[in-house]
């Protein structure tokens, strides 16, 4: 897993600049976003729950992206699930989980992405390794600010969860 991450960031760091920046525009570096929006747990029951029968969870986000080259970003997303529920199969119980995970982005087109990447998911009772795989698309709005629709899936020791977001942001 150690492997899988350090290989990723390397790959992102060291991609050449592949276009030219398009004539016009001013060139910005930095994103930050805050985001709202649900995890599906499939494996998952609420808490007191006799058998697994998948739950939403409400979700908000916070992530800041830095360009490295034109299709190319790398950054941080940080996402506290807001409820509490039960992973029946491993009778594992998850207590406002909070996912921190470094990513790499490439920009497909100049509205959307897709984005790789892995971290952890931190909570009070067992703390579980995660792979991060998604898509947003993006809106773009006057002097910077931006609405996204996004799609993630991730990967956890022991049961997967998918989330849809909607992230509100800023390129300075």
């Amino acid at each position: 897993m150690k492997k899988i991450l350090i290989a990723l960031a390397i790959l992102v760091c060291i991609v050449p600049i592949s276009q030219a920046q398009e004539s016009g525009e001013k060139e910005t570096k930095h994103l930050l976003t805050g985001s709202f929006g649900y995890t599906f747990i499939p494996k998952a029951t609420s808490i007191g729950g006799t058998e697994p029968n998948g739950i939403f969870v409400p979700s908000i986000g916070l992530d800041y992206f830095y360009r490295v080259a034109p299709k190319w970003e790398i950054g941080t997303m940080i996402d506290l699930e807001l409820g509490d529920y039960l992973i029946f199969e491993k009778d594992l119980e998850r207590e406002k989980a909070m996912v921190v995970a470094l990513i790499g982005t490439y920009k497909i087109t100049k509205h959307f992405n897709l984005f790789a990447g892995g971290g952890i998911e931190l909570e009070r009772n067992h703390h579980l390794v995660v792979i991060r795989l998604g898509t947003e698309y993006a809106f773009y709005l006057n002097k910077g600010w931006l609405i996204a629709p996004g799609f993630f899936y991730d990967i956890k020791e022991g049961y997967d969860s998918w989330s849809l977001a909607l992230a509100f942001g800023k390129e300075f």
